[in-house]
């Protein structure tokens, strides 16, 4: 895991900070989107559990 976070390092050093705050937008949306679906899971899962219990 060392070595990875290192790597991780050297190539966030080498790269603009222009590029850098738009990998880190990019991965903000990955997560936004990540959530949101894991959200809609969540309420489909509610939904089933309802519809079990008054069928």
């Amino acid at each position: 895991m060392n070595q990875l976070a290192e790597r991780m390092r050297v190539v966030a050093l080498s790269m603009s900070p222009e590029h850098l705050i738009d990998k880190f937008l990019d991965r903000l949306e990955e997560l936004r989107g990540a959530m949101a679906l894991a959200e809609i899971n969540s309420l489909a899962r509610n939904e089933a559990r309802t519809k079990v219990l008054f069928d």
